[in-house]
């Protein structure tokens, strides 16, 4: 009797988690591992992953891919905002292959050098209009390029830029790394 009443309470438990709203997820939740890196099931689960090269492309789950390029170093106008003695600018690629749109405002960008923030540098005359001057809608099968720019010292320094396709603080997330 007791072994049916467990039976029943899990079967309704697993019923009741088959109807729950998963309408705020989608299969992004986690980037695509390697599958070099995938736990295996009688193994802990892989660390996080390693910070991916500029150049290189980031591929989630759902479809969208990101590539950031490697840095190219401009010195800015006397308009850019924040000064700064040299900015890294970069282009992101933003793929496209789900099957529904996406909107380049969900996307969230950020850089660190030696774990320290780095401005994001505005420079209209340079055509740097900054992450929320790229409000773009990408159709499926879709891509757009955005370029941003941060600011850096004169001399060259290892620069981790965090791209968050979901919003700032939102997972997932890829880091990407290399000399700016």
């Amino acid at each position: 009797m007791k072994f049916a009443g467990l039976a029943v309470g899990l079967c309704l438990a697993v019923a009741l988690a088959g109807c729950a709203d998963h309408s705020g997820l989608s299969d992004a939740s986690v980037l695509e591992p390697p599958s070099s890196t995938r736990a295996k099931p009688d193994q802990a689960p892989p660390a996080a992953a390693p910070a991916t090269a500029f150049g290189t492309q980031r591929r989630w789950p759902n479809g969208l891919a990101v590539t950031v390029s490697p840095a190219r170093s401009l010195k800015p106008s006397d308009t850019s905002f924040p000064r700064a003695p040299r900015t890294a600018v970069f282009a992101l690629t933003v793929a496209n292959s789900a099957k529904t749109a996406y909107r380049t405002s969900q996307l969230a960008v950020r850089a660190t050098v030696g774990g320290e923030p780095v401005a994001e540098v505005l420079d209209s005359v340079q055509g740097l209009n900054g992450l929320a001057g790229a409000v773009t809608e990408i159709a499926p099968g879709g891509d757009t390029v955005l370029t941003l720019a941060f600011a850096v010292p004169e001399e060259p320094v290892r620069l981790h830029l965090v791209v968050e396709p979901s919003g700032a603080g939102q997972e997932p997330s890829a880091t990407f790394e290399g000399l700016a």
